[in-house]
């Protein structure tokens, strides 16, 4: 029989995916935010110069002043995740599948004697963190693992149990980020509209994590440090709110060409995460050394700069087509302490990380584009688009950029009702290592997204 306790090393390792969160966490809380509408979707999102129906609470509020009468919209959203990783030469594929709200919301248009006046008001879900991960697989690199045990002898001694192993690791994640929304849009001239919302921003996310290491070939095989294999299982549950205000403005600068503006102001999330850990480490004689190695709550702040966008939408009669983009800079985004709670050793390595953003992000710019085709006489609309995300990370390869491909029907039934069904298939590659794997995972993402809607007029 053997007992055990953890050395600093393993020490080092486990607080720094637990106490707080990284940079990159910090980024991904609202990198790439998928929006809502099933049309402006289909049409790469590039919304920002359309937006005339109820998801202009989205995209551009000052669209909603377009409305030509009041309607209720809700929308299913069906995503299929598929990830497939590349450790050690070896190849694993995972896939989920998630069926959420999307969104549910009324926009009513108000008797005006000039101009328009619409105000909308819903729920909305603008991103969601589902995330899956798999690998296997024989490494030579140390992962600095190490462990005090008795010698049997009265005394101790520190071993390392870190490298000539079989590794495994899973990442499970789930979550939404959800707004209660309210705006309104008017129009200023008869070529001119103005629009704002409001959203009250709430969500929360799931991390799961499980790493093991196995001694495959008996590489450890001397007393005290027979070791068998080592299981390390981690929970993060993440919880936060903020409110965020979008300003928009529409213009129509000839007969067939309009320009939509938007302002995304400062948005600063409040994340309470609730985390546990514990691990197992066996030896050859079948001895298990269980440890429950913490379990907390922790409250920090992300403050998020502002977002800008613009787009273009031509209209050519039964075709429509738009472009659109929109910028943040994400080296501008800065750790804080909530103001209740008092300065700590805690907080203060928490803030020494915000120099990190610089160093670790770039500025930018994703763009996309789409086309609308409505068919005289039918009530049908075909719509098809492309959207590019670059990746944050500075000096990042260009295939790390989330590539979406677009289409889309809308069938009008009459003038009081409406459906739309959307397809959105997504790409993009990833690299990382963490500290329990330092050699690199290379994964391969694909996504895809139906969204189905239907919208009643009155």
């Amino acid at each position: 029989m053997k007992t055990t306790r953890l050395s600093i090393a393993t020490v080092c390792l486990t607080a720094s995916c637990l106490f707080g969160q990284s940079p990159e966490e910090a980024v991904n809380f609202l990198q790439d935010e998928t929006g809502v509408g099933g049309r402006a979707r289909a049409m790469g999102s590039a919304y920002a110069g359309i937006a005339d129906d109820y998801s202009a609470l989205y995209w551009n509020p000052a669209g909603l002043a377009l409305m030509q009468s009041t309607e209720i919209t809700a929308e299913l959203d069906h995503l299929r995740f598929n990830n497939e990783a590349r450790f050690s030469q070896n190849t694993m594929s995972q896939n989920r599948n998630f069926v959420k709200l999307r969104s549910l919301g009324l926009a009513c248009k108000f008797p005006a004697e000039r101009g328009s006046l619409v105000v909308a008001f819903g729920f909305n879900r603008f991103k969601d963190y589902d995330n899956v991960l798999r690998f296997d697989g024989f490494s030579r690199t140390g992962n600095g693992l190490e462990f005090e045990l008795d010698d049997g002898s009265g005394g101790s001694g520190i071993y390392a149990f870190d490298r000539d192993i079989r590794q495994s690791e899973s990442i499970s994640e789930s979550g939404r980020l959800d707004a209660w929304s309210l705006g309104g849009g008017i129009a200023v001239s008869p070529d001119a509209w103005l629009g704002v919302s409001a959203h009250w921003i709430s969500g929360s996310s799931e991390y799961l994590f499980d790493f093991t290491q196995k001694d495959l070939f008996n590489a450890y095989s001397t007393f005290p440090a027979d070791f068998s294999d080592y299981a390390m299982h981690q929970e993060i549950l993440s919880n936060f709110n903020g409110w965020n205000m979008k300003i928009g403005g529409m213009f129509r600068l000839n007969s067939i060409l309009r320009l939509g503006l938007t302002a995304d102001l400062p948005v600063t999330l409040r994340i309470r995460e609730n985390y546990r850990e514990n691990d197992a480490l066996t030896f050859d004689d079948g001895t298990v050394d269980e440890a429950d190695l913490g379990s907390g709550e922790w409250e920090y702040l992300v403050k998020y700069p502002a977002k800008i966008g613009g787009g273009l939408c031509l209209n050519l009669g039964p075709v429509l087509l738009a472009g659109g983009l929109e910028y943040r800079d994400w080296t501008q985004v800065k750790f804080d302490r909530p103001a209740e709670f008092s300065s700590n050793e805690g907080y203060n390595a928490l803030i020494a990380d915000n120099a990190l953003f610089a160093e670790r992000f770039r500025p930018v710019t994703s763009y996309g584009a789409g086309a609308e085709l409505r068919l005289p006489g039918t009530g049908l609309s075909l719509r098809a688009g492309w959207r590019n995300v670059p990746s944050p990370a500075k000096g990042a390869d260009r295939t790390l950029d989330r590539r979406y491909l677009s289409a889309g029907i809308g069938f009008d039934v009459d003038r009081g009702a409406s459906f739309n069904l959307s397809v959105i298939r997504g790409s993009w590659n990833r690299i990382g290592s963490d500290s329990y794997t330092p050699d690199v995972t290379e994964e391969a993402i694909t996504t895809t997204r139906l969204l189905a809607g239907v919208t009643l007029r009155f």
